[in-house]
């Protein structure tokens, strides 16, 4: 596994598990209130279908220190390729997804490891346990929202506000900050935070898509940021871009079921 890991990053990044509510809290806010910054965020999310750029990407994690540079495409509901290049532009890892399938070329070794899109194969090469569906909304600016049977908000003594939703031994928190967009989500279970996504830099040229994702998993000590210089959202993709196929003449791989 930790040879996977050294070939291909998508992401992850920030703290350690935590279990109180954050002490910068201000008054509660009224529900209709917190009804209309979800409704908002969502309405505006949905409109992206599909996301492409390139992202310098860092990472730190045990045994583990990378700084590169990917194109990322990703496509609703589970579409995802992600190619780490060489400092001359060359391809070193492509994976794609598509279709419930996983495929992974290492290059140099001209090996292309393929199965089905589990979270266990894929977290085998990108660190994250995670459905393909997960990822990609979380990719998308689109983070699931658990079921929830309570929800509380408040204002955020900085600026913005917090909303917290509570469900069966989880819990999930939305920041939004003064322009009423969603900076940070989190996700708890048994009061440990489970992972957690930063969004920032939102362009002029794309006020609804952030440029900056900084993830975190605390339980595999990893933080990872994606910083695109060059994005675009809902752009024409290329034919086969999702193809999940060997190369020809590679080695091939099969992985667990």
């Amino acid at each position: 596994m930790g040879r996977y890991a050294a070939n291909i990053v998508l992401f992850i990044l920030l703290l350690t598990s935590c279990a109180p509510l954050r002490p910068d809290l201000g008054e509660p806010v009224s529900q209709s209130f917190v009804d209309g910054l979800i409704q908002e965020w969502h309405d505006n999310a949905a409109l992206i279908s599909s996301v492409q750029g390139l992202a310098e990407v860092k990472v730190k994690a045990p045994m583990t220190s990378i700084n590169g540079v990917q194109v990322v495409i990703a496509e609703k509901p589970d579409k995802l390729r992600a190619e780490t290049l060489s400092p001359l532009g060359l391809p070193l890892v492509s994976l794609t997804t598509a279709d419930g399938q996983l495929g992974v070329y290492l290059v140099a070794q001209n090996l292309y490891y393929t199965g089905a899109a589990t979270p266990e194969n894929l977290e085998q090469f990108v660190h994250i346990p995670l459905n393909v569906s997960d990822l990609v909304s979380l990719l998308l600016y689109q983070p699931p929202l658990i079921e929830a049977w309570k929800e509380e908000a408040f204002n955020l003594k900085d600026g913005g506000w917090l909303l917290v939703r509570h469900g069966s031994l989880k819990r999930q928190e939305l920041v939004f900050d003064l322009g009423r967009r969603l900076v940070e989500v989190a996700y708890f279970k048994n009061n440990n935070l489970q992972i957690k996504a930063a969004y920032a830099k939102f362009s002029e040229q794309d006020a609804l898509y952030p440029a900056l994702l900084a993830l975190e998993i605390p339980e595999k000590y990893a933080t990872v940021s994606l910083d695109f210089s060059d994005v675009e959202t809902n752009g024409r993709l290329r034919s086969g871009v999702f193809e999940v196929k060997a190369p020809a003449g590679a080695k091939v791989v099969y992985l667990p079921e």
